[in-house]
């Protein structure tokens, strides 16, 4: 067991290198497969402008639009890579249990979200930004969003005194960046207790 406490810094460069290279690591068949797709793809595609007199020949010899090959081609390309989606969102759900129960606890500090596997605290000061969706509250960091449903909560009140909490704790930033979706429940809220 490690006997110290280590301390680091990491440049947003290297994550976004990192992120690449452990992406084409952990998930290397569909990395091989998408390049696959793309070989295959531009291959046709090279073949057919190649071979576009006698495929043009063909075509209206046999009554078949000129562009006909395009759509074949266009659907095979999207059919690839929605397939390919489907077989990353295999892989992705094999390394986690997605359906586990998030707890969420407001604590003094920042908002802490723990399932039984992992654990996210996130301070006050590193809410980079908090919306509202139609089914939800989220708050980010960074790239990394929380998504609280709105079934969470007993009703839309606390729903909304939560909303206002945060709201009213994040740095001038973040406010910034949630306003435009934060204002208008900040808004029907004053009217309210306004009436």
């Amino acid at each position: 067991m490690l006997d110290r406490e280590l301390r680091y810094q990491m440049p947003f460069e290297r994550l976004a290198k990192l992120s690449r290279a452990a992406s084409r690591k952990a998930f290397s068949s569909s990395w091989y497969l998408m390049w696959g797709l793309f070989a295959v793809y531009f291959s046709l595609l090279g073949g057919m402008l190649l071979f576009a007199d006698t495929i043009g020949r063909l075509q209206r010899e046999a009554g078949i639009p000129r562009w006909s090959w395009m759509v074949v081609l266009g659907g095979i390309l999207i059919g690839g890579l929605l397939l390919l989606r489907r077989h990353g969102q295999k892989q992705a759900k094999a390394r986690a249990d997605y359906d586990s129960t998030v707890t969420l606890r407001q604590e003094a500090e920042g908002l802490r979200f723990a399932t039984p596997e992992i654990e996210y605290f996130i301070k006050w000061d590193g809410i980079s930004q908090m919306m509202t969706m139609h089914d939800g509250v989220v708050v980010s960091h960074g790239s990394l969003f929380f998504l609280v449903p709105d079934t969470a909560f007993a009703g839309r009140g606390e729903r909304d005194a939560f909303v206002r909490d945060v709201y009213g704790r994040l740095n001038e930033a973040a406010i910034e960046r949630s306003e435009p979706f934060i204002r208008p429940l900040l808004d029907a809220a004053s009217s309210t207790t306004r009436t």
